[in-house]
């Protein structure tokens, strides 16, 4: 009896083992690391081993064991097919899908960031500085007023104006960019991505007022965020939605905007300031002495900025600036507004 008992208890425990075991494998395997969309650029380089490759992914958190990765690799036999070049990864990839994204690199393939918040033509200038084979800035711009456009993306302005009629919707994203595809192809990705981001979700969101908002169309949270981008410069959720919350209050109230960014876009620079005679140029561009919206967008915001403009808190704010140490302060009245500008100071001053 002693020994069928002993014998049970050696059979549960490989069980029980087998079982974690599983449960480990198919969570390296089939579990992405972060369920939050973040593009990572990965490189391989010709040469480079698959232990290598395992360690890279690993320090870029890609990825949770080597080892898995090597066991991985070797069971399907990946291993010899992975390409050397670039990569666009995502931390929610589980490791097989990142497995069998590295079997189809190419090496005349690069990437490219563009920040949030910058108008187009400092996107083209970009596109310049990265060398992307020969796709030059010039043929960037060209592919990104095409009209044809918005016959393929029902967010596009159909009767859009100016010499950047999609400003606001070339998303900004790091991406990977096939030469041979050409500046097309990569206006085409960035809108892609633009439709994405702006889920059915949002449209249903913007769709409905709330306390905090009216409802809205796609061009106008797109112009508002497009502000927000380039107003809130600690960069942060409660900063983004703060400014927001400042459109949104002086709408309602006619107030003009004060967003001396719009006439910037307008004057082709982002800084310095405009001076007191650009500030007098009549222009609907100029929401210092023009009420309500700019014509359009006046860069391509992020996601974090259009999420700001489609959920702004609720406040009674009507004035803001950064101080010289980079915070940025939220008034209700043109008084305590002066008043903590004569304190704080105004950064770049």
């Amino acid at each position: 009896m002693r020994r069928l008992i002993a014998f049970v208890v050696v059979l549960a425990l490989l069980g029980f083992g087998t079982s974690r075991a599983i449960d480990w494998w198919n969570f390296n395997v089939n579990t992405p690391v972060s369920t939050t969309s973040h593009s990572v650029t990965f490189h391989v380089d010709p040469g480079e081993t698959p232990s290598q490759i395992g360690t890279d992914l690993y320090d870029l958190r890609l990825i949770r064991s080597t080892i898995a990765f090597d066991l991985y690799t070797r069971l399907t036999d990946a291993a010899p097919r992975f390409q050397a070049g670039a990569f666009l990864l995502n931390t929610n990839m589980s490791m097989s899908q990142i497995v069998t994204a590295l079997q189809h690199g190419r090496p005349d393939e690069k990437t490219i960031t563009f920040p949030e918040g910058f108008p187009l033509r400092y996107q083209a200038q970009l596109v310049d500085s990265k060398k992307l084979g020969t796709i030059s800035g010039a043929d960037y711009l060209s592919a990104a007023k095409d009209p044809a456009l918005a016959g393929s993306y029902n967010f596009l302005p159909v009767q859009a104006s100016g010499d950047f009629p999609y400003e606001g919707y070339l998303f900004p994203d790091t991406y990977l960019v096939d030469p041979s595809a050409g500046a097309k192809g990569l206006v085409k990705a960035q809108l892609d991505q633009f439709a994405a981001v702006f889920s059915a979700d949002w449209k249903a969101q913007i769709s409905q007022s709330t306390s905090a908002r009216p409802r809205e169309d796609i061009r106008s949270i797109v112009i508002l965020a497009s502000m927000v981008d380039r107003e809130a410069n600690n960069k942060t959720a409660t900063d983004r939605g703060n400014v927001c919350s400042v459109y949104y209050n002086r709408l309602r109230q006619n107030i003009p905007l004060g967003v001396d960014a719009t006439l910037l876009y307008l004057l082709g620079r982002l800084t310095p300031e405009p001076t007191a005679d650009e500030l007098k140029r009549d222009s609907p561009y100029n929401t210092r002495i023009h009420a309500g919206l700019p014509p359009g967008p006046i860069s391509n915001p992020g996601k974090a900025a259009l999420a700001a403009c489609i959920n702004p808190p609720v406040t009674n704010y009507l004035f803001y600036f950064t101080d010289k140490q980079g915070t940025t302060h939220f008034e209700t009245n043109q008084a305590d507004f002066d008043s903590d500008i004569k304190k704080y100071g105004v950064s770049g001053s």
